[in-house]
């Protein structure tokens, strides 16, 4: 039994004079320690989750400012863009509009019984250059100046004056064209129009109002009242462009390069869709005859065939102030 001498003498319990240093305990103790801990590290580090696996599973995540700031803007700029289902992005001369998406409903005419002054297309009258032609990004239907003008559908109001084109679906910074406005006081040159988000993934537009009776955050029903039909900006006579397009739509019309340059606009806008394909159908109207030829089917003939491609003159009967008169080198104010 000679571990219980030992014992006793490293312990200094049979001589004091004899007693080991604790410095030497100490270091025993290291030495030990160590010796165990590296055979305990060896298998971890051959099993699949070595060194590397656990750095990367407990180093702090780098974070590049610069890069979450574009992502919180390009965030914004698609809350600001249109698009129908399945389109694809598109070059900036412009893509075939997108149609509807098959699952959109719950749509009324902003104006009773109006007829199309102008169909959405291809148009000479157009601003915007889709597949090289100029094209009208809208419908313009009338009635009477005056007329009152309706919510095609339920959902958010997000302009409801001359201050709108931040929610028309511009491509690039529209700070520029806003500056212009200011520097030549044009402002009064410009639609009313209302823009509404119709809680679908699509917003509307109502342009030309003389007179809007809702206001930004506001809620709306479909076929509620929200404004009159007028003249305000560019427009021969009154009427409402109607337009409609998808938030997230990746396709682009482009605006006509001649306006970009003049008037510092964006270059492009998202695609519409033309609202006929959701508006309620109307077998009087031609141009939707064309566009759902199943829902045609049972319609009778059209008394009067259109014989002219060009937009008639909305009705010029009297109407409350349609804004004031345009400056002769004041922008298209588009729409």
């Amino acid at each position: 039994m000679q571990s219980v001498p030992l014992l006793a003498w490293l312990l200094g319990i049979r001589n004091a004079n004899t007693r080991v240093p604790p410095i030497f305990l100490i270091g025993l103790v290291s030495i030990v320690a160590a010796t165990a801990s590296i055979a305990l590290r060896v298998p971890s580090e051959t099993d699949g989750a070595g060194p590397s696996a656990s750095v990367s599973a407990t180093a702090p995540v780098a974070t590049d400012s610069s890069a979450a700031s574009a992502t919180s803007a390009a965030s914004q700029t698609s809350a600001a863009l249109p698009s129908a289902a399945a389109s694809a992005p598109v070059a900036a001369s412009g893509s075939a509009n997108p149609g509807a998406e098959p699952a959109l409903s719950g749509y009324v005419w902003p104006l009773n019984n109006a007829n199309i002054t102008l169909p959405f297309g291809p148009s000479d009258w157009g601003e915007f250059i889709v597949d090289g032609q100029r094209f009208h990004d809208g419908v313009d239907m009338a009635t009477n100046c005056g007329d009152q003008v309706h919510a095609a559908h339920e959902g958010t109001v997000l302009a409801a004056s001359r201050v709108y084109d931040a929610y028309m679906g511009w491509t690039t910074d529209i700070a520029p064209y806003y500056k212009l406005l200011d520097t030549k006081h044009w402002w009064d040159s410009l639609p009313i129009v209302i823009v509404i988000d119709d809680g679908d993934g699509y917003r509307s537009i109502y342009a030309h109002e003389y007179q809007v009776l809702v206001k930004p955050g506001q809620k709306v029903k479909a076929g509620q009242i929200i404004g009159y039909e007028g003249a305000t900006g560019n427009a021969s006579g009154c009427h409402v462009h109607f337009g409609l397009f998808k938030v997230t739509e990746t396709a682009t019309f482009q605006l006509d390069p001649g306006i970009v340059t003049r008037d510092q606009m964006p270059a492009a806008e998202a695609a519409r869709t033309d609202p006929l394909l959701v508006l309620p159908f109307r077998c009087e109207v031609e141009e939707m005859r064309a566009l759902r030829p199943t829902e045609a089917t049972n319609c009778p003939a059209l008394p009067t065939p259109k014989s002219s491609a060009t937009p008639s003159k909305p009705p010029s009967s009297a109407a409350p102030a349609s804004g004031t008169p345009r400056p002769s080198d004041a922008p298209p104010a588009v729409p």
